[in-house]
């Protein structure tokens, strides 16, 4: 799977547009000893789980409305799939969100905070699936960003697709 930019996604939910800010914290624990009539040593007791935080907008009609279907994930509690750009997909759990000022009618700014889990990422049944059925006004980039992918990489595994902007609803697409 490319690890190209692609759509930020958390289990099923889909950012249509990707937060603003993301940061990826690595953090090892490294404990300072102090030793008796010897100085100091450092201890490293390993590496945390990894800790993914940014900042977003919602922006449209739909804004609130869509606000209020990634809290409702939140509220989920479930350790899921998280899809960031530029690395390959792990389980995580989503920590923290909030809603940063007022909502608008027509944005909400929002922060959130995913945790890395420990179990595996190959054990959710999203990584797994072998074709996608396409909806109504459904093309290949949708599909590639609905499943973290590139366009390229789908049109390899689908050589019968010939028009990428336009496929009928209920085709397959295979899946990397």
């Amino acid at each position: 799977m490319s690890l190209e930019a692609r759509a930020m996604r958390f289990g099923k939910f889909v950012w249509g547009r990707n937060p603003e800010t993301l940061q990826v914290e690595y953090q090892r624990n490294v404990k300072r000893l102090t030793l008796p009539q010897a100085g100091e040593a450092l201890q490293d007791l390993g590496c945390q789980k990894r800790a993914v935080t940014g900042k977003g907008s919602f922006l449209g009609k739909d804004a609130a409305a869509e606000f209020e279907r990634l809290a409702a994930v939140f509220r989920e509690g479930k350790s899921q799939i998280l899809c960031i750009p530029g690395a390959a997909p792990f389980r995580a759990v989503f920590a923290s969100l909030q809603m940063l000022g007022e909502a608008r009618p027509n944005a909400v700014r929002y922060s959130f905070l995913f945790l890395e889990d420990e179990e595996p990422a190959e054990d959710d049944g999203i990584l797994r699936d072998e074709y996608a059925v396409c909806g109504k006004g459904d093309t290949l980039w949708h599909v590639a960003n609905r499943y973290a992918t590139t366009v390229d990489v789908l049109r390899q595994c689908n050589p019968q697709i010939q028009w990428p902007n336009r496929l009928a609803e209920g085709t397959k697409v295979k899946l990397p």
